[in-house]
């Protein structure tokens, strides 16, 4: 007898009953554990002791791997790749980890391609991060943190991200371009170093400091976007950049409560600024020193506008002929 329509299976209930045998069939997952060493490592998997990859690891559907404290994770060139999905949150973690590091790896399709979360001494050399959401993300208030010598590229969002209270980061000799947002981002950190880094073909500011204090940013070579100093910035020093394309703006910015915050007391010496219709932006801010800075004569020296209820004072700009 053929089934009524009230008990005849419908194609969402069938569909549900594949969907329910397919899970009971596939293979499950291998059960993350620890490796390096003789044991070899896979996505989702923690570094426990020195270990040097011997292959390519993923798609990673979740997190491709942590790294303990003290523990060198060597990738030999080879990728930890994720999904780009919900759950492929990080490619490789440092967290709550003391004097890691991470080097000669590719990662790419995270959200966030190498993190460091708390701790400190950390050190991320020579890795190539590419097309994942954010490249490297400092953050939890991780200390000394040491990112050298990496190529960063094609990302969602931002290059490299220092958050809050990540104090006395460096980053040194790295290569950054084609990020959709800033390619170096200092949120709320203070004595951090920038220093040579080639920084190119972003939509944002190359440089972004904010609410940060005693910031050293030298010898980077800048073309395309501004270095950006906002917020409550005080005390950082700015030198021989060389800018191409862009400026520096140093800008008042409203907070969510409603008040401005004002940067001031922030230096400039040494390097240049070429091709560009600015050399100084001072949206409310003051008291910043500019001295010998080289221009090829395009740029007005400083540009000044009231923001937020102050109106500029005491900014001065030297500018110096190219040699």
């Amino acid at each position: 007898m053929p089934l009524s329509s009230s008990c005849r299976p419908t194609s969402l209930a069938l569909a549900g009953i594949v969907t329910v045998l397919a899970a009971a069939l596939a293979p499950a997952p291998a059960a993350a554990r620890n490796c390096g060493g003789a044991t070899p490592c896979d996505c989702g998997d923690t570094v426990t002791t020195e270990a040097t990859l011997t292959r390519d690891l993923g798609p990673c559907t979740g997190n491709g791997l942590y790294v303990k404290s003290g523990v060198v994770l060597d990738c030999a060139g080879h990728s930890v790749n994720g999904s780009d999905l919900r759950g492929a949150w990080y490619g490789i973690s440092l967290d709550l980890a003391t004097a890691g590091t991470v080097r000669n790896c590719r990662v790419t399709a995270f959200r966030r391609g190498i993190r460091i979360r708390g701790g400190s001494g950390n050190i991320v050399e020579n890795n190539e991060v590419v097309l994942n959401k954010y490249g490297i993300d400092v953050a939890s208030a991780a200390k000394a943190s040491r990112i050298t010598g990496n190529l960063i590229h094609d990302h969602r969002d931002e290059g490299i991200h220092i958050g809050t209270d990540a104090d006395g980061t460096v980053v040194l000799d790295n290569q950054i371009w084609n990020t959709k947002r800033e390619h170096i981002y200092v949120l709320d950190a203070d004595d951090c170093r920038i220093e040579s880094n080639l920084l190119h073909a972003s939509r944002k500011a190359a440089i972004y400091v904010k609410n940060s204090h005693r910031t050293q940013v030298t010898a980077n070579v800048v073309s395309d976007r501004a270095i950006q100093v906002r917020g409550n910035s005080t005390g950082n020093v700015f030198t021989d950049n060389d800018l191409t394309g862009n400026g520096y703006i140093v800008d008042a910015q409203l907070q969510p409560d409603g008040t401005w915050l004002h940067p001031h007391d922030n230096t400039f010496a040494g390097g240049s600024i070429q091709n560009t219709g600015y050399c100084f932006r001072f949206y409310g801010s003051y008291d910043n020193t500019a001295t010998a800075i080289a221009t090829d004569g395009e740029c007005i020296p400083i540009t000044e506008l009231a923001r937020g209820g102050v109106v500029p004072h005491g900014n001065t700009v030297e500018v110096v002929p190219l040699p």
